[in-house]
């Protein structure tokens, strides 16, 4: 299969965000340092209405997700990663009305607890990334009938972050993640180049820096990806 377009961008922060990553006392830290690849392909699709809305859940699958998607994305490395100072947040289950026993019993610990702190990405951070497949920033200027230079995506838990998503000047370095890849069926021919350098956690699982195209070689090699192809 012919490598994917790929578009190398950059995205900084404009408000705060969170996602649960790691345990930390009475709460959860995020990531710093990183933007998982599957969020941004996430925030992209919900940006430019690729994301099908319902009112049930599906079947959690990631596979069959991102292969619908027209693009994938590399993990986003932040330039200069930060982290807000904790601050306390409310879980309120019983707004309406209350809720069973054995669940108030659990409230105390785990994803129930009622009352947890978080640290958040504060605005200004700078992440280098790339998109792989249509340029987004094409598909948005032809849509809009004008040049479109900037994406603002949402993003954390609740979508309560927004990124302004830009086309970086240069090709870049970049990093995927072996534990996407295995979603999609490694090729044993880039089993190397996906050795795991930094396990951030068990499904953000990133490769050693590479250059653009090469990184896109192998995404173009993954498995039910299409990535605008014809």
């Amino acid at each position: 299969m012919p490598a994917p377009q790929a578009t190398p961008v950059t995205a900084v922060t404009l408000t705060p965000f969170h996602y649960h990553s790691l345990a930390v006392p009475s709460g959860t830290a995020t990531l710093a340092r990183f933007l998982a690849d599957r969020s941004m392909s996430y925030a992209i699709g919900g940006a430019l209405g690729a994301l099908r809305p319902s009112v049930v859940l599906p079947e959690k699958d990631y596979r069959r997700d991102l292969a619908a998607l027209p693009w994938l994305c590399s993990v986003f490395e932040a330039r200069n990663p930060a982290l807000l100072p904790p601050i306390g947040k409310r879980l309120n289950l019983d707004a309406e009305g209350g809720y069973p026993k054995k669940i108030m019993d659990a409230t105390g610990t785990g994803n129930l607890k009622t009352w947890f702190f978080i640290q958040e990405v504060p605005p200004g951070v700078v992440y280098d990334g790339a998109i792989f497949g249509p340029d987004p920033f094409d598909m948005v200027s032809r849509q809009e009938g004008r040049e479109v230079g900037q994406i603002v995506v949402r993003t954390g838990r609740h979508l309560g972050g927004l990124v302004a998503l830009t086309r970086a000047n240069d090709p870049s370095h970049v990093r995927l993640n072996a534990h996407t890849a295995n979603l999609f069926g490694m090729d044993p021919r880039t089993e190397e180049a996906l050795s795991v350098d930094v396990f951030a956690l068990y499904d953000m699982q990133f490769t050693r820096p590479m250059e653009l195209a090469a990184a896109a070689e192998i995404v173009g090699a993954w498995r039910g990806f299409e990535g605008g192809r014809p």
